[in-house]
């Protein structure tokens, strides 16, 4: 009977039955068993050593778990025995936080850090290229090594299981608000495993890196949580008020629940497409165009649903276009470095080009537009242009419905054409130094478009050069966000709208030469072979 169902389970998926079988060896296995088992005694036993101690003589004893009246509830009371007497619930409640803070921490640091350093071992093995070949899919591959790799951190949660249901039902806390609890670890560790896989398939080999990545955000995520006064008081405080298009998120658990997880949900399916398509061409960019526009277009909705609120919280609309644009500069980062092209795949869509004109005057024919839209080896310029329209069109009628006083809609407009300009310019300093012929031709691109996002507020900055003294300047960089806050003139705006379509033209023409000169001495070189 168990053979059978080994079969039937290797059958379904034989790289989880791979992974498993590498993995839980009985010394892993014995090590995670007294580990699980020895963490969860070391929690009972610190909780245990901070309950009241016995009363003694002239101690007046104040402690969370006493059970004092309403002038002092941290005071202790005793029983004829001299034994306090104990708030157990409050007590177990604390047991029950402390192992639904550890649970995750395990499952997020270990997995990341085993997933990473499982596929940089293979890369570095050649074994990778084994996996690729087979009969599998690529989907069922990927799968596998997320559900076999952290098979260790998943046994060591199994065990803690247990405890952690007993202890919610001392504390009296709801079965659904523990289900719901697990449905929430499930939904973020498939999202951070991911990102973890496709961080390995960049390039990333050291898995310390992702686990120190995770360790810092969770400690920072369980800093900001715990700064709010109570988990009751974040649903009742107006200060504390999420909202989604009018509608409150954190009005309840159901409704936080729900968006957490269609948007952890739509993350990982963003995610997966980018893994599932680096694993099967890794050559090829990480997104197609095509998907670039559709996951565009849900991030500008689900981004402008923030700025939607109730008019009590609403009263400078020009604060949340700031807040849309520097959440854009960092997304049309992503999609610039994920739909430029290597430069051998530009040489080739260069010579492709070439060999379907028969004269220089037709490089640039009708035809071209449908492969700078589409095609995956043609340059990403156009391509983030139409990104930059989905946005601009998704964003401009939430601007032009502006009627406050200190938020004009052409101040907002201004903002989106110049912001918009501003992400070309490095895109387009993006692809040429992709098509440089240094072998880090990408930490080049990397690089030099961060100083263009950086050092020119910088250097202002030092130079103390005030954006009310020159904003000219500041409207060539991330810092015109400060001009806009001001006010601007339109002659200005206007003058900076002219020097950014200068740049960005000499950038495209300078990126249009270099194709041409590509094209033509590929195809000479083909064809001087093609006669040897």
């Amino acid at each position: 009977m168990t053979l059978n169902w080994l079969h039937k389970f290797s059958d379904w998926n034989p790289q989880v039955f791979r992974e498993l079988k590498g993995r839980l060896k009985h010394r892993n296995v014995l090590l995670t068993v007294q580990g699980s088992l020895i963490t969860q005694l070391f929690v009972l036993l610190y909780f245990w050593s901070v309950l009241p101690r016995p009363f003694r003589p002239y101690d007046h004893i104040l402690d969370p778990y006493c059970t004092g009246g309403e002038s002092s509830p941290f005071k202790c009371l005793y029983d004829s025995l001299g034994n306090p007497i104990v708030n157990w619930q409050r007590w177990w409640f604390d047991v029950f936080q402390a192992i639904s803070w550890i649970l995750p921490f395990v499952l997020l640091v270990a997995g990341v850090y085993l997933l990473i350093g499982d596929l940089g071992k293979e890369e570095r093995r050649g074994t990778l290229n084994f996996i690729r070949l087979s009969p599998q899919t690529s989907q069922k591959i990927l799968l596998g090594k997320l559900l076999g790799v952290p098979a260790v951190p998943y046994l060591a949660v199994l065990l803690a299981l247990p405890l952690h249901g007993l202890v919610a039902i001392a504390a009296g806390v709801p079965i659904s608000d523990v289900l719901s609890f697990y449905l929430l670890t499930m939904a973020v560790c498939a999202f951070c495993y991911t990102a973890a896989l496709l961080y390995a398939l960049l390039g990333g080999v050291q898995g310390w890196a992702g686990a120190v990545v995770i360790w810092m955000s969770y400690t920072l995520f369980f800093q900001l949580w715990h700064s709010w006064a109570s988990w009751e008081s974040s649903w009742s405080n107006p200060t504390l008020r999420l909202q989604w298009f009018y509608f409150l998120i954190n009005g309840s658990r159901t409704a936080a629940l729900a968006f957490a997880l269609l948007t952890l949900g739509a993350g990982t399916y963003g995610l997966w497409q980018a893994v599932n398509r680096r694993f099967r061409h890794p050559d090829l960019t990480l997104l197609s165009k095509r998907q670039s526009y559709g996951l565009t277009l849900c991030l500008e909705v689900w981004l402008l649903g923030f700025v939607f609120r109730d008019l009590t919280n609403y009263h400078r609309p020009f604060n949340y276009l700031i807040w849309l644009g520097f959440c854009n500069l960092l997304w049309f980062m992503v999609l610039v470095a994920a739909l430029t092209p290597q430069r051998q795949m530009l040489i080739d869509w260069a010579r492709y080009r070439r060999e379907r004109v028969t004269s220089a005057r037709q490089f640039w024919s009708r035809s071209i537009v449908k492969d700078l839209l589409w095609s995956e080896k043609s340059p990403a310029l156009v391509a983030i242009t139409l990104n930059l329209l989905i946005t601009a069109i998704v964003v401009t009628p939430w601007v032009l419905s502006w009627s406050r006083p200190n938020s004009s809609p052409l101040q907002g407009l201004v903002t989106i054409i110049l912001g918009s300009t501003f992400t070309l310019i490095c895109a387009a300093i993006a692809q040429l130094m992709m098509f440089m012929k240094s072998p880090k031709r990408a930490v080049w691109a990397a690089g030099t478009v961060a100083a263009v996002v950086v050092l020119p507020p910088v250097a202002l900055t030092v130079l103390q050069f005030s954006s009310s003294e020159i904003p000219l300047a500041w409207l060539f960089s991330i810092g015109a966000f400060r001009v806009f806050q001001q006010g601007v003139p339109l002659t200005i705006a206007f003058t900076a709208f002219l020097g950014h379509l200068g740049i960005l033209s000499l950038l495209s023409l300078r990126l249009t030469r270099q194709l041409k000169r590509a094209g033509e001495s590929e195809t000479k070189a083909l064809l001087a072979a093609s006669r040897g």
